[in-house]
């Protein structure tokens, strides 16, 4: 075997023996109900995010691709 196939073979190994399953108490696994709002900001934030990648997609390749120029006209 090579040194690189060993290291691989070694680190998944390694992560099957040492990866159990986790012992946290359960009361660090219930949610406090004051948790909840953040869940709304995180959600808007991240749809906020793709529409800007989508709108960005759209005005820095497609719209140059047709030739369509956006923006204020010289005079």
């Amino acid at each position: 075997m090579k040194s690189p196939l060993k290291a691989a073979l070694l680190s998944v190994v390694l992560l099957v023996l040492f990866a159990g399953p986790a012992s946290a108490s359960p009361t660090v696994l219930a949610a406090e109900p004051w948790h909840y709002w953040i869940s709304f900001v995180l959600a808007a934030s991240f749809l906020g995010l793709v529409l800007m990648m989508v709108v960005g997609f759209v005005v820095k390749v497609v719209m140059l691709k047709y030739g369509i120029k956006v923006g204020r006209k010289s005079t």
